[in-house]
């Protein structure tokens, strides 16, 4: 309440200055007519009161100049227009009725003018006031929003000290952890394989005092070893290329594919296989020994995960273009289901009992193991009953001289096709 009292207050005093203002503008415009007046003597008695209606609609609106323009015209009627001192109205003589309403017209006219010039002035003032607002704004909000990337710079440097703080005792851990589980597999093969030969031992020297369930569990204590070693084999394999030093340097990816196919010739004899070989086989950046293991693996994985009664098929294609070479192994086996693709690169993990297809469900894991530390990255696709096609893919060797010599030496490879029966 009292602050609505003191903005009504406030609001009458300023009201009742502008109309003070008028007032004090035809008093000092009378006074100083009054000091011309021997020079003017009853000429041009409106002409000064212009400059006080002027002053009181500038300062103070339209309605305190109409208040003037009253007040200067009496005041003028009074003192300068003769009869002096009484007022004069209506008024006979044509001229000063023209001098008249020529008064009344341009006072109108300028407290009018005025007041448009005074708005358009109070609009500029409120558009700078708000330009100046804005820039304000902006300008603090250039400097919060410096101060958020400053903090978010630090933030993220944190971060990234963090993550890599992390990244290292991370790996620190899995290589830790490698070796362990290496020095472990390692260490039980001792104890496995005495088993495994106890076992033999019990088979071959004391099978006929065996009864029929005696020796059937015996047989079942010697596969049970056998298949613990090879789990520990491919431990030791998994742990070996995690942990030990495999350089990366340009080999010859025919080469590769000669010596793994001379290695594996005798499962594809047995298993009446068919093989071809397709496309460029350039040398690339990796490591013979890795590039064979993953070879290997997509081979065997390709002889062996076939339908009973059918001869495998194989096409082992080579695809460069100007930086990846990709390796892939297609085959006519029972394929995977989408949905399981992922899996069979995992450790261990079997999309088949093991009594259908022998393995330990590591070998993948080991190829793609193999490949990362290469460089390369492996892949499959696959339909279930229609077949796969696994891949490797790894960067093309900067040495031109080198890949021209290697395409040289195994040109037959490129344009013909090998079948092994």
């Amino acid at each position: 309440m009292c602050r609505v009292l003191r903005y009504c207050t406030t609001g009458w005093r300023r009201t009742a200055s502008y109309y003070l203002v008028s007032l004090l503008t035809v008093g000092l415009g009378t006074a100083l007519r009054i000091g011309l007046d021997p020079i003017l003597g009853e000429h041009h008695p409106f002409t000064i009161y212009f400059a006080a209606v002027a002053i009181t609609a500038w300062y103070g609106g339209f309605a305190p100049a109409l208040v003037a323009t009253i007040l200067a015209y009496l005041a003028a009627d009074w003192f300068f227009v003769p009869p002096r001192f009484e007022f004069n109205w209506p008024h006979t003589n044509l001229d000063e009725f023209m001098a008249l309403m020529a008064f009344l017209f341009s006072s109108l006219a300028i407290a009018y003018t005025s007041k448009i010039m005074r708005e358009a002035l109070d609009k500029a003032r409120q558009k700078q006031r708000e330009l100046e607002r804005e820039i304000v704004e902006r300008e603090r909000a250039e400097k919060d929003l410096q101060q958020a990337q400053a903090q978010l710079r630090r933030y993220a440097a944190l971060l990234e000290q963090r993550v890599a703080e992390r990244t290292g005792h991370l790996q620190e851990t899995i290589s830790s952890l490698e070796g362990v589980c290496y020095h472990i597999a390692h260490d039980l093969r001792a104890p496995l394989r005495a088993v495994e030969g106890y076992s033999k031992i019990l088979l071959n020297q004391y099978a006929p005092r065996f009864d029929a369930a005696g020796e059937e569990y015996a047989n079942r204590i010697s596969e049970a070893a056998a298949r613990m070693d090879l789990l520990i084999h491919g431990l030791l394999e998994y742990g070996r290329l995690g942990h030990e030093q495999f350089p990366v340097e340009a080999i010859e990816s025919g080469v590769v594919l000669d010596k793994v196919l001379g290695l594996l010739k005798g499962e594809i004899t047995r298993r009446e296989a068919e093989v071809r070989i397709q496309g460029e086989w350039p040398a690339v950046a990796g490591n013979e020994k890795l590039f064979e293991i993953v070879l290997i693996s997509l081979v065997n994985n390709a002889l062996k995960f076939v339908a009973a009664g059918i001869a495998p098929q194989l096409k082992i294609r080579g695809e460069a273009n100007e930086n990846v070479v990709r390796f892939s192994v297609e085959d006519n086996g029972i394929g995977i289901a989408p949905e399981y693709l992922h899996k069979v690169f995992r450790i261990f993990e079997r999309l088949h009992a093991k009594d259908s297809y022998a393995g330990t469900g590591i070998g993948l894991a080991i190829a793609t193991k193999a490949a990362e530390r290469m460089g390369g990255r492996l892949g499959a696709e696959s339909k279930l009953n229609q077949g796969s096609e696994f891949w490797i893919e790894l960067r093309r060797a900067q040495d031109e001289a080198q890949a021209g010599e290697s395409e040289k030496v195994h040109a037959g490879l490129v344009v013909a096709a090998w079948t092994l029966w």
